[in-house]
């Protein structure tokens, strides 16, 4: 649901025991949630037998059962058939709403090879039902460990194929999975997130303060003054953010192999080259040079020793990048709007060294930028290929784009992001120049 800036209109596939459209009615955004359950007995016994997984009657504002609040529609049809009649290429019949900005699949999961994993029109149906920053999410079963087969073989084949179908689909933007502990299994299962858009990653992403921020504007208050989600908050979204290396693991035993899997880590093959520390008196492998070009004084690198192709350049100084969001510059530059302060040119000085020597992340949709603050903000950038010596670690995918399916980009994003290599060798005494488009 905070994969969403604004969610309005919720749709719940299954879900006939009602604790979903429990935890959605708690968000004070949703106008309606409408529940498409093919098992009408199974409401019927949930509320008679399981009533306190329905039960509402803590949260203001809300019916004692959730199945009667007033935003809650349920629908007793097959999903799959409802979803292809509303929202389908051959629709006939009306939009339950316009759109919906999240869809909760609390059905099968794609391991147990439901068909309606394989059913692309339906899946086609589902993704016209989303607005446009539209998200979906559904349980995945047991999570991944390392002693796992490739992805394609054994029980968690049918969940492979579906993840091949949403990769392939031209309306997924990003995928995301996590695991979660506490869902009644004896072990953490893992959930899918899928975004139409990427500007989702940026939620995702978000600060655990900006997430207990917006919980605590966007959540009904309980009648007993307890907090109305359990197990949720900053910290937890922040455990999410990465998905755990098994995953990596076996999408590396894909056959043929992601191009990415080659970049699990520094190649330990490979040199570091540093610049030189004053303070453990270690001597570098590079030096700073001043010269006048048009009365101005530019500082260059210059190689003070032999670096191989492939080695990486100052590791240590790219490693220690400042990470800023598009929020705080934004709220920098509002600053500089706000007179009388005594602090704008600071600041303003501030950000003309971001715009010069920072970068925005090679994942779209996460609002991140990069910013080098070491010896690396000396090299000189060039667009004359002929200069060029170093470059980027991970080079750009063959593809052109990054997968919208792809644990090592989301664990591995900020290395991606700012180590950087040799592209050729480097003799000592030549200058180090990098590209400007970085």
């Amino acid at each position: 649901m905070f994969a969403h800036p604004n969610p309005k209109h919720v749709a719940v596939i299954g879900g006939g025991e009602g604790a979903t459209v429990r935890e959605i009615l708690k968000h004070n955004t949703v106008e309606s949630v409408v529940m498409i359950e093919v098992d009408e007995m199974l409401v019927n016994i949930a509320r008679e037998h399981l009533a306190y997984m329905s039960n509402c009657s803590d949260i203001i504002g809300l019916a004692d059962s959730c199945f009667d609040d007033s935003r809650a529609t349920i629908i007793y049809e097959d999903a799959t058939q409802w979803f292809k009649d509303h929202y389908g290429k051959l629709a006939t019949k009306e939009k339950a709403v316009p759109s919906f900005d999240v869809i909760i699949l609390d059905a099968f999961d794609p391991k147990q090879g439901s068909e309606m994993y394989k059913d692309t029109e339906f899946l086609d149906a589902l993704y016209a039902s989303l607005s446009q920053e539209g998200v979906f999410s559904l349980h995945i079963g047991n999570h991944h460990t390392i002693h796992d087969p490739k992805p394609d073989m054994g029980v968690y084949a049918p969940r492979e194929q579906f993840f091949n179908l949403l990769e392939s689909h031209p309306s997924t933007a990003a995928m995301i999975v996590y695991e979660e502990a506490h869902c009644g299994f004896e072990e953490p299962h893992a959930f899918l997130t899928v975004c139409k858009d990427t500007t989702c990653k940026s939620r995702w992403y978000a600060q655990p303060v900006a997430v207990d921020d917006e919980i605590y504007d966007r959540i009904k208050r309980t009648k007993s003054n307890k907090p109305a989600l359990i197990h949720f908050d900053g910290a937890t979204q922040h455990s999410f953010q990465f998905t755990p290396r098994a995953w990596e693991t076996v999408y590396c035993r894909r056959e043929p192999e992601p191009f990415e899997c080659s970049y699990r880590g520094l190649d330990m093959s490979k040199k570091l080259f540093e610049m030189a520390d004053e303070e453990e008196e270690e001597e570098g492998s590079f030096e700073i040079k001043t010269q006048t070009i048009n009365g101005e004084e530019i500082k260059s690198v210059y190689a003070t020793v032999d670096i191989p192709k492939g080695s990486y350049i100052m590791p240590s100084d790219v490693a220690s990048s400042v990470v800023l969001s598009d929020d705080i510059m934004k709220g920098l530059k509002d600053n500089i709007a706000v007179k009388e302060t005594g602090e704008v040119t600071v600041i303003k000085n501030f950000l003309d060294f971001v715009d010069k020597h920072g970068h925005p992340s090679m994942s779209k949709g996460t609002k991140l930028n990069y910013v080098e603050v070491g010896g690396s903000t000396f090299i000189r950038k060039s667009q004359d290929p002929k200069e060029i010596n170093v470059g980027r670690w991970l080079p750009e995918h063959p593809s052109g784009k990054i997968p919208v399916w792809s644990p090592l980009y989301d664990r591995h994003m900020m290395a991606f992001d700012v180590f950087i290599v040799a592209t050729r060798d480097i003799k000592a005494g030549e200058e180090v120049v990098r590209p400007i488009k970085y």
